[in-house]
């Protein structure tokens, strides 16, 4: 994919210093946002741990019906720019092509990509998960996504990644 995607935003209610493309959501509204949340929470270690990524399991994504609307990210350089490891079928539609290993500051458009790369490494350095609602039209899809990011354990047992999954959502205009 070489276009990069374009977002209409909503003011935010994230800190002044993350931009307005997003709006924070205190937790997960969609029933399958509610799911994944559910699971992450029942797989993680006691003492506010990171479940590993390998507990999330495919086969446990498709018992909730999710698998397609699920991501995995990844830090490049530290954190400097992310790039999706894994793009379900529902999110390679929503995007109008695959993003797979495109790090973000080459997929978005560059207030989107640092947007996504700072609340990423927010997520991957307090460890807690960020729920959002954020006005798209990347490709075939032009709406409102509920998307969320949850920390969990790279296999080295160090590195934080972060799984996800985004829901498109009917909005009363």
């Amino acid at each position: 994919m070489t276009e990069k995607t374009g977002t209409i935003g909503e003011r935010a209610m994230l800190d002044p210093a993350e931009g307005d493309l997003l709006v924070e959501i205190d937790g997960p509204r969609h029933p399958g946002a509610v799911a994944l949340y559910r699971l992450w929470q029942e797989l993680r270690p006691a003492g506010n741990g990171v479940p590993q990524r390998d507990d999330l399991s495919f086969e446990r994504l498709t018992e909730l019906g999710i698998v397609s609307n699920c991501f995995v990210i990844e830090p490049l350089e530290g954190g400097r720019d992310w790039r999706y490891r894994l793009l379900g079928t529902a999110i390679t539609w929503l995007f109008g092509g695959d993003a797979t290993n495109i790090p973000f500051s080459k997929h978005f458009m560059p207030e989107e990509a640092e947007l996504c790369i700072r609340l990423s490494n927010r997520v991957a350095q307090s460890r807690q998960p960020v729920f959002l609602f954020g006005r798209f039209q990347p490709g075939d899809f032009s709406g409102t996504l509920e998307t969320m990011s949850l920390p969990v354990l790279a296999r080295d047992g160090e590195t934080v990644w972060l799984i996800g999954a985004s829901f498109p959502v009917e909005t009363k205009d």
